[in-house]
């Protein structure tokens, strides 16, 4: 029996936190404590198991220099603080980033952690509150907070370990000698991180590729009025950014760096963000590069060139590897599932561990039995089907830290003749390649670059960074300073051309840390000044990012009457509706394929109404349920069938049936104001929603928090 290959890459990254010699945050440290050993140590378990890790060197670099330098974030500095010598600029700190962690998996299952959080206020804390709620901690609340948040960052595969199980077990009243112990626990696990990797790859069990080294957004760099060509009416920085070169010393440091540690150039190059070129792609291959990847609608997009009608592209395609040749050579690229990829980045955390690992393997069976179909079974010699997605993000949503979920996968796997896990260079090297004449530029998320370019904080940033590069080129020219200067101001450039920064300006992603990358990536520029001995321009000291909010949302302007009929085409009757944007999620990952996209929600002066837009139609195997949580708690749940009524609060049960909804192309639905209890002397309507497929909760929007819609003040 022939099975169908499998490629799973874990894309592992961070970007370049450190400034002043310290990190900034912490999360090289943590995820590295709680991931990275991790994801690779379960493998052990599971040799038939063939993957791909992707490190980034920025990544490498940082993991190093905690290990050989014993280096300190400003988490880590804060835990260090002996309790009696915290100042009151420490403990507001502590308050503020102690409980960055996910509620429900980190927080909620442990007692005293739980306990300290909600001595915080939990999610209602602020800053107003700070002296408030600081005078009520006692000195041994601190020191158990202290230690409570480096404890739960202790992943699955150490937390059964000494020191760890004794801290979980003990639970409160932790020393000071205790929390040392705890930190030293951390620099171990940290310390065996690239050993592992290199073990492992050296057994042959993994492959690992690697990215550009500071992770920047290769094509953009090469020209960045590429980006027209996805979209041609994005909006560009003032001054062009025209610099293959250094697209190619990103390459060219990445592997040296990787020769360095692992003995040999790496195979294969995940582009950061999975950002494809023409003239990208020909720089890999000038530097020996064999193979790269992408998302599948680059693909498609690519093949529409000599198409012209993506419609008529059978989606099997994106199971076939491919190459481009370069005047170099050529150089094989795969693109990767994205359904399959954003169901463990987004959905199955919070199915149970078996469901979504049987869920996942019947998927991976229904394309091999597609293929089979399409192109008979000896068409499974040459295809693939690639799994790809960042591998550290997405667990903290997991029971377990996904390792249950992770352990059943790999059991499920190990044990079916039908699937096969390849390391993508073994793959590639023994099979047959399609030709690509065209390849569209785009990255892994809507096949464009609008993350990175366009929005007006990223232009002005890339406009910075243009600035700062032209002034240096200026003064290398003048041969008045040292080649080591010029050396280092350089390699500020390169960090600042990484892609996270612009990650987090814009409207598509907030983070409560907009502010720290706002400074690094200006701080990197002002440093090129400050190492040649010049004053930085002043509108390096003013931040890009503007102030954070919580979550997107858009208040009703007007009262609104919209017809309830499941339409797309009666946008105008919502004219005026307030809005949440799906896109605006806080988190390092982006998920392209969520079905629900925005959430509308208006009212007038007898009913309240509620719309979601989707990504694709509503069908018989989909469910939508609103959770009022005020004026009065009313669950009520959807589908093409009818509704059902799951809780009732402060209301006769009678009084829901004062409701109307559509479940057609998109959800709407209007329900009394009396029903809801929503009087007139009502401020507020509270409500979150959550979308099943199959029985299974795919979606819950806002994730941790719910939509409040102020009801006074508005008027036609």
């Amino acid at each position: 029996m022939e099975p169908i290959r499998v490629a799973f890459l874990w894309h592992q990254h961070q970007p370049y936190y450190k400034e002043n010699g310290e990190y900034l945050l912490p999360w090289v440290r943590l995820h590295g404590v709680k991931d990275y050993w991790d994801m690779v140590r379960i493998l052990d378990d599971y040799p038939k198991i063939k993957q791909t890790f992707n490190l980034a060197p920025s990544l490498i670099l940082q993991i190093m220099d905690y290990v050989e330098n014993k280096a300190e974030d400003k988490i880590l500095k804060l835990t260090k603080k002996k309790v009696e010598e915290l100042t009151e600029d420490d403990k507001f700190e502590i308050l503020k980033n102690f409980f960055m962690a996910n509620f429900d998996r980190m927080i909620k299952p442990y007692p005293r952690y739980l306990e300290l959080f909600n001595k915080r206020s939990g999610f209602s804390y602020t800053a107003e509150k700070y002296e408030e709620i600081s005078s009520n901690f006692t000195e041994q609340d601190w020191l158990d907070l202290q230690v409570w948040y480096n404890l739960v960052w202790v992943g699955e595969y150490s937390k059964y370990d000494e020191p760890f199980k004794k801290f979980f077990e003990k639970g409160r009243n932790f020393t000071e000698e205790e929390k040392e112990i705890l930190i030293k626990g951390h620099y171990e696990i940290l310390s065996r991180i690239i050993p592992k990797h290199i073990e492992a790859q050296e057994r042959g069990q993994i492959e690992v590729s690697v990215s550009p080294f500071y992770h920047p957004i290769l094509p953009l760099l090469c020209d960045s009025s590429v980006a027209k060509i996805s979209s041609p009416n994005i909006k560009l920085p003032a001054r062009k950014f025209t610099h293959p070169e250094d697209a190619d010393a990103q390459i060219k440091k990445a592997i040296e760096l990787y020769t360095e540690i692992f003995g040999k150039k790496p195979n294969g190059m995940w582009p950061s963000e999975g950002s494809i070129s023409e003239e990208v792609l020909n720089l890999m291959s000038e530097n020996e590069i064999k193979w790269t990847a992408s998302d599948e609608e680059v693909l498609l997009k690519s093949l529409a060139f000599e198409n012209d009608d993506m419609k008529n592209i059978n989606r099997i395609k994106i199971y076939k590897p491919y190459r481009f040749k370069t005047p170099f050579g050529e150089i094989k690229i795969v693109f990767r599932d994205r359904i399959l990829s954003d169901l463990i980045g987004f959905v199955y955390s919070s199915w149970s561990p078996d469901d979504s690992a049987y869920d996942f393997v019947n998927r991976i069976l229904k394309i091999r039995d597609e293929i089979i179909k399409n192109e008979g079974e000896e068409a499974l010699k040459h295809s693939l089907i690639s799994v790809i997605l960042d591998g550290e993000n997405c667990w903290e949503y997991y029971q377990s830290d996904g390792k249950d979920f992770l352990r059943t996968l790999y059991w499920i796997i190990s044990n079916d003749e039908r699937i096969e896990t390849v390391k993508l260079n073994d793959f590639l090297e023994n099979t047959k390649t399609i030709d690509l004449k065209k390849i569209h530029p785009g990255s892994w998320i809507n096949a464009n670059f609008n993350i990175w370019i366009g929005h007006e904080e990223d232009n002005r940033a890339w406009d910075l960074l243009k600035q700062t590069r032209d002034f240096l080129v200026r003064e290398s020219l003048k041969g008045k300073h040292s080649e080591e200067k010029i050396k280092r101001a350089w390699e500020e450039i390169y960090i600042a051309e990484g892609s996270d920064w612009c990650w987090w300006f814009g409207d598509e992603h907030i983070t409560a840390q907009a502010d720290e990358f706002d400074l690094l990536f200006r701080k990197h520029l002002i440093r090129v000044y400050e190492i040649l001995e010049t004053e930085p321009p002043i509108e390096l000291l003013h931040p890009i990012k503007r102030k954070f909010v919580k979550f997107f949302i858009v208040e009703p302007k007007k009262f609104i009457y919209p017809v309830i009929d499941g339409s797309r085409t009666r946008n105008f009757e919502w004219e005026g509706a307030g809005y949440y944007d799906t896109a605006q999620i806080g988190t390092a990952m982006h998920q392209v394929s969520a079905m629900v996209k925005r959430i509308y929600f208006g009212f007038n002066e007898e009913k309240f109404f509620i719309r979601v837009d989707t990504s694709r139609n509503l069908t018989e195997k989909h469910r939508i349920e609103i959770h009022f949580i005020e004026p009065c708690e009313i669950r009520i749940e959807f589908n093409h069938e009818g509704f059902s009524v799951r809780k009732i609060g402060k209301i006769k049960k009678q009084e829901i049936f004062e409701i109307k909804y559509a479940f057609e192309e998109i959800f709407e639905f209007a329900i009394n104001r009396k029903t809801l209890c929503a009087s007139d002397e009502t401020l507020k309507v509270k409500f979150h929603i959550h979308v099943y497929e199959d029985h299974k909760a795919i979606e819950k929007w806002p994730k941790d928090e719910s939509i409040v819609v102020n009801l006074k003040n508005k008027a036609q």
